[in-house]
């Protein structure tokens, strides 16, 4: 339920709301990377991806990002979203979400450059969207609204530092030098028949929750989330510990012999099963966390709320009460976390 705070005319709610609709399909899991499908009848067309309706993306100067929306619904830019182009422009991805009215172009001069010192503008036409690596999204939203193309070069630097690749503001150089591992989480972790959004865990712990208004708008944006958002997560996992997470070895031992394939069938199930159930139990103790939600802009007839609590930052669009698009990143503190405690039975 939303209510006001007291303090303030932000509103709070719990985690559990912005999953609300939802029910927890089959963990999928690969390396260090789980995700939990949210699947939902509920599935509002009303709105599309930039992706979905080829919308032209422009720059007119740098840090100022714009859309041209070529469709009769409502645009809802992803939190985070960015162009790497193959021109001779500066790349550029948004410090927030942003919607764009029905046949509406839009330029937000909040963006920043993801490559420094390249000269140049990008062309109006329709490129791939990417969605901003994970470490780096934090320090986006934190400068969402400072007008300066050159606020994200260092955090940029830093993040590349730690990926032993050129540590300057050039997004582009972990792109390329991770650009197999990147790929490959896209064709490992496929959408589910009506999915609309998904939990994702790396080594058992809950790195984010992304919500979309449908399925097309969902199935449209995955590849972003899961190849630079979360994808850039598990390498950096897998170069800190190793190829393969020994804490996450099957707790449920094999036989040395197995009498019967269906012998062996029902012990990858059971041990498919306790993977399951780890990885949910994670999730219960965040369904009462309490989400502050600041009020930024209405467009549309929707609201862009910036979204924070003690383990999530990040951007809900709503309808009223309704959430049609939310996008929940964990905080870096979070993230490093080692404390984990359990808690009720999964419920959405």
């Amino acid at each position: 339920m939303f209510r006001k705070r007291k303090k303030n005319t932000s509103l709070r709610i719990e985690v559990r709301e912005v999953l609300r609709g939802c029910e927890a399909g089959r963990l999928q899991s690969v390396g260090y990377m789980q995700v939990i499908p949210l699947v939902s009848d509920l599935n509002d067309d009303r709105f599309v991806s930039p992706v979905q309706c080829d919308a032209d993306v422009y720059t007119t100067r740098y840090g100022t990002l714009g859309f041209r929306n070529p469709s009769d619904s409502v645009m809802i830019v992803p939190c985070h979203a960015g162009y790497v182009v193959k021109q001779h422009a500066q790349d550029h991805a948004m410090a927030h979400a942003g919607v764009v009215a029905a046949a509406g172009d839009r330029r937000y001069n909040t963006a920043a450059c993801i490559q420094a010192s390249q000269g140049g503008f990008i062309k109006k036409g329709s490129y791939r969207m990417l969605i901003l690596p994970h470490a780096l999204r934090e320090h986006a939203l934190r400068k969402r609204g400072e007008k300066n193309y050159q606020k994200l070069w260092e955090d940029i630097s830093v993040f590349n530092q730690r990926f032993g690749v050129t540590s300057q503001g050039h997004l582009e150089y972990f792109l390329q030098a991770f650009k197999k591992e990147l790929d490959e989480f896209v064709a490992e972790f496929e959408c589910v028949p009506r999915q609309i959004g998904a939990i994702v865990l790396i080594d058992d712990r809950v790195v984010g929750i992304e919500r979309a208004p449908s399925h097309a708008y969902w199935q449209s944006i995955w590849p972003s989330l899961i190849r630079e958002c979360y994808g850039s997560l598990a390498i950096e996992a897998a170069k800190a510990n190793g190829d393969r997470p020994p804490e996450r070895s099957p707790r449920l031992s094999l036989p040395v012999e197995i009498a019967s394939l269906e012998e062996l069938e029902s012990l990858i199930a059971e041990i498919a099963s306790q993977e399951d159930e780890r990885a949910r139990s994670t999730v219960r103790e965040l369904l009462d966390e309490p989400l502050d939600l600041q009020h930024e802009e209405t467009v549309a007839d929707v609201s862009i709320d910036t979204a924070t609590s003690e383990h999530f930052t990040g951007q809900v669009i709503r309808e009223g009460e309704k959430i049609v698009y939310a996008s929940l990143p964990a905080t870096s503190a979070f993230v490093k976390s080692q404390e984990w405690t359990r808690a009720e039975p999964f419920a959405i």
